[in-house]
């Protein structure tokens, strides 16, 4: 079974990794194509740890459509101010993200819904190693 089509409720199962940033993703960052952003929170743990940095590429969803499987920056539906880091678990008919957080306590579209495509910032496309 592809990782990236796993199950919602499949905690078994591997996600996928964050690659690891690379010469080409740190010319980006420092053309500024990319953003750093500081993993706040265990909502992604395995994956994406507290206080990790990942690099997000800002308006991907402008490049292409998010699909499933991507890890992704957005603003909180109903938290002024806040943005997340989810997984992409479903795209709806009307384009909407259903997002989830790797770790089982994580607060996403379990409680609030799938997110319209305006909310989403950007996707992470390769993470710092500590």
């Amino acid at each position: 079974m592809n990782a990236a089509a796993v199950a919602i409720g499949d905690r078994n199962a591997t996600p996928p990794a964050v690659p690891v940033a690379r010469l080409r993703h740190l010319l980006r960052w420092l053309l500024r194509r990319y953003q750093r952003v500081r993993v706040q929170g265990a909502s992604m743990s395995p994956t994406l740890r507290d206080g990790e940095s990942v690099l997000v590429e800002p308006d991907a969803r402008l490049q292409r459509s998010p699909q499933v499987g991507d890890i992704i920056l957005a603003r909180h539906p109903y938290r002024a101010g806040v943005k997340m880091i989810k997984r992409v678990t479903r795209i709806e008919d009307d384009g909407a993200c259903f997002v989830v957080g790797d770790n089982e306590s994580s607060t996403d579209s379990r409680a609030f819904g799938a997110l319209p495509q305006s909310l989403l910032l950007g996707r992470v496309v390769a993470r710092f190693t500590g």
